[in-house]
């Protein structure tokens, strides 16, 4: 294995230990949390806080969803799986999206049926805000972690799960400020109407989480990696290029799998290019934009340049074609072509 092999593969070992830490640790504060949640709705009866502890129940199970979808997608390519296991975390992100959504729809059917029965009972709301207070700062706290290790990582799962405790943090905002506006007002009503607005609010939060991660799962393009990709190819275009030049590219795709990005594009390459040469500079290409990208994997099809108007071969032709005999032709003829053929210079003395 080369030192750059092995250099990778500690960086991934380390990466995953990191991750399922994290993952374990989102277990635990899930459900600690969602305990602390479920005992302020049991003691002050709010819908909004019923919202607020729904919502944690379904962090628990998502964040065990997680543990499970990181420990997968560390795992190495195999025959089964030779681009690996990456969509693991996507599924992962997608199911939580799917129980956020669905947990929306309790809680906006539980909010209209308090509205409009009317059966509005509360009590000891100063238990209450205090207990919740205390699962903001820490649902806040451990979701900004999980997202900041979700992006440096790239890890969708962590991204997700991060997004959803700090969405899960100012739904417990909002039934904090639900109870303190009725022991304020008196006005019952407060409660459920907040209720449902929560509803409304993480429900949109489970659409886009599952929306970005079945894009995912079906290859949809990242903009922002073809322009990106799109520039990188362009700089390497021409005799103004950055070495190593190429005549041109085509037939670009991107796809992520899980954090990893998989590229695959068609280089031309003059047609006199000897075979190693243009391995070389596919390579070099392929390696700049893996560093650029992080994860993954970028693979280069050569092809030979058979366009007559490039710059690169057209000049290099015209340099290479031999200079008719003075005996052989008149004033303004042009040189036989086989002679062309047979005589043209081979490229860095190289022969055809």
């Amino acid at each position: 294995m080369s030192s750059s092999l092995r250099a990778r593969a500690t960086i991934n070992a380390a990466t995953a230990r990191i991750e399922r830490r994290a993952a374990a640790a989102a277990v635990v504060v899930a459900v600690l949390l969602t305990s602390t949640k479920l005992v302020a709705w049991r003691v002050t009866g709010s819908s909004a806080v019923f919202s607020d502890a729904l919502e944690g129940l379904v962090n628990v199970v998502s964040s065990i969803v997680m543990l499970w979808a990181i420990h997968q997608s560390h795992r190495p390519a195999d025959r089964t799986h030779p681009y690996g296991h990456g969509r693991f975390e996507l599924l992962s992100a997608a199911l939580e999206g799917g129980m956020i959504a669905i947990a929306s729809l309790v809680i906006i059917w539980r909010a209209v049926e308090v509205l409009a029965t009317g059966a509005i009972e509360l009590a000891s709301l100063e238990t209450g805000i205090v207990l919740l207070s205390a699962t903001v700062l820490a649902n806040g706290g451990v979701g900004v972690w999980l997202l900041a290790l979700g992006r440096r990582h790239g890890s969708p799962a962590l991204s997700a799960d991060g997004k959803h405790l700090l969405s899960d943090a100012v739904t417990t905002g909002a039934a904090i400020l639900a109870l303190v506006l009725v022991r304020v007002t008196g006005w019952m009503w407060i409660d459920p109407v907040i209720a449902l607005i929560l509803g409304v609010a993480i429900g949109l939060i489970g659409v886009r989480v599952v929306r970005r991660s079945l894009g995912d799962l079906v290859d949809e393009q990242d903009p922002r990696d073809s322009h990106q990709i799109e520039s990188m190819l362009d700089g390497h275009c021409g005799d103004a290029g950055a070495e190593p030049r190429i005549c041109s590219w085509h037939k670009l795709r991107v796809r992520h799998v899980g954090r990893e990005h998989w590229v695959e594009f068609h280089l031309c390459v003059p047609s006199d290019m000897d075979v190693r040469r243009a391995h070389d500079a596919a390579s070099a290409i392929e390696h700049e934009i893996e560093s650029a990208l992080g994860p993954g994997d970028a693979t280069a099809h050569i092809e030979p340049c058979d366009d007559r108007d490039c710059a690169r071969c057209g000049e290099r032709t015209s340099q290479s074609a031999p200079k008719a005999p003075a005996s052989a032709t008149n004033a303004g003829a042009a040189p036989d072509a086989a002679a062309t053929r047979r005589l043209r210079a081979p490229r860095d003395g190289n022969p055809e």
